[in-house]
């Protein structure tokens, strides 16, 4: 899909987008992880960030709990914390978007002792 994207081949991208979906759901649940990174790194599939969302949506605590959740591009995790149906505490949810932000910047302190007070 993404040399047919990269191609501009875009119609053909969009048709076997779909023909995945419907036909190798547990393939792309079996390998969720790279496709929904690299569903992410083009935005032409829209219909497979949706899908991947949406099995976010159901099963959060994989996501957020994952090892690779630090690593995810910051516009994906903004797809998914702005859903308002995720089923997950929005503290525990909280909690893994300020620990992937400081991942993000790794001159950060993860210990809040060490960062500089901030007088306003």
């Amino acid at each position: 899909m993404v040399v047919t994207c990269e191609f501009l081949f875009e119609e053909l991208a969009k048709q076997l987008e779909t023909y995945l979906i419907k036909t190798k759901a547990l393939w792309l649940r079996l390998h969720f992880s790279n496709v929904h990174q690299k569903s992410f790194q083009n935005n032409k599939f829209q219909e497979l960030q949706n899908w991947c969302n949406d099995i976010i949506v159901k099963h959060p605590e994989k996501f957020f709990d994952s090892e690779e959740f630090t690593s995810i591009q910051e516009h994906a995790l903004i797809s998914v914390i702005k859903r308002d149906d995720l089923q997950m505490e929005e503290v525990k949810i909280w909690k893994r978007v300020i620990e992937w932000g400081i991942a993000q910047n790794t001159g950060i302190s993860s210990d809040p002792k060490n960062c500089p007070m901030i007088i306003f």
